[in-house]
């Protein structure tokens, strides 16, 4: 008497469930997701990163060169320690004069 009522309790469960499992194997994919394709990948890139890295440590070493040799070739130039030395002066425009206050009528 008590296994009749626990038929009639799961076995509409287990069916529903038996459905709904079959419906979503139609929208879901079981197998596992694929990320990428692993370690090939992975050392495509790091190889990317490190041919990339070199080449703008090669770039910054030429762009400092080409700025040395132009601080070579134009010694008459300011250098910025001139510029923001304490004896170099520049005028410094007054500030406008404060606006006319209204007059209180009464």
């Amino acid at each position: 008497m008590c296994s009749k009522g626990f038929f009639k309790r799961i076995l509409p469960f287990a069916a529903t469930f038996a459905v709904g499992i079959f419906i979503a194997s139609f929208f879901v994919s079981i197998s596992a997701p694929s990320f990428g394709g692993g370690r090939a990948r992975r050392h495509q890139e790091m190889k990317r990163i490190r041919v990339e890295n070199e080449e703008l440590k090669n770039e910054n070493l030429r762009l400092r060169n080409e700025l040395e040799s132009r601080q070579w070739n134009a010694p008459h130039a300011m250098h910025l320690e001139e510029w923001n030395s304490p004896g170099v002066e520049f005028p410094v425009p007054l500030p406008p004069p404060p606006p006319v206050a209204p007059r209180a009528r009464n």
